[in-house]
């Protein structure tokens, strides 16, 4: 009888943990998800010169976006669907100088990321909204980066960690959500983990 009593606390701990895992999972992604933007730029295949006009994609875009300040997400959104365009004329002008004859898709939407680092953060796994833009087949090795907070539009060369703090702080998210992407804490990393762990399930 007294077995059967600790394995029914010991199932209902279980069964505990699980859930506020999931809670605790939920609510860290819904933030992250709700504040953040990203910018996906897919290569249209792996070879070098496929992946050098990805990256001079990637560089006349921010060059073009940096002329902006963005105080909030939609208004990222918002000057990316009115500026739309231009960008697209960035991009076409981009291919054809390389010589290239590539079509491309530019879509504002909601999408899948994995488990991603950048600088000083670690994003989880899940679905963000972000700018993607495609570039031919789309097949290639896709570069990345958070657009809001304008993670993207500042120098990583010489940006001190303060700063990227200052930077992430700007996209409203709640403390406990910014500890879980930018702290080495032994306790968030393991958040961190359930949060990515329950995000593929």
């Amino acid at each position: 009888m007294k077995l059967k009593s600790l394995f029914l606390i010991f199932l209902l701990f279980i069964i505990y943990f699980i859930f506020s895992s999931i809670s605790y999972s939920s609510t860290i992604s819904n933030d992250l998800e709700n504040n953040l933007f990203r910018l996906r730029i897919i290569a249209n295949s792996n070879s070098e010169e496929d992946q050098n006009l990805k990256l001079q994609v990637r560089n006349n875009i921010l060059n073009y976006l940096n002329q902006f300040s963005f105080k909030t997400k939609n208004e990222t959104i918002s000057h990316l669907q009115n500026s739309k365009s231009d960008i697209e004329e960035v991009i076409s002008k981009t291919i054809e100088e390389n010589g290239f004859n590539y079509t491309y898709e530019y879509e504002i939407t909601n999408s899948f990321y994995p488990l991603k680092y950048y600088n000083s953060i670690t994003l989880p796994s899940g679905n963000y909204d972000g700018l993607q833009i495609k570039l031919g087949k789309a097949k290639g090795k896709n570069w990345w980066c958070i657009l809001f907070p304008p993670m993207c539009l500042i120098n990583s060369s010489t940006c001190t960690l303060e700063e990227e703090k200052n930077t992430i702080s700007e996209s409203n998210l709640s403390t406990e959500s910014t500890k879980i992407i930018q702290s080495n804490q032994s306790s968030y990393k393991i958040k961190f983990k359930i949060v990515d762990f329950i995000n593929n399930l």
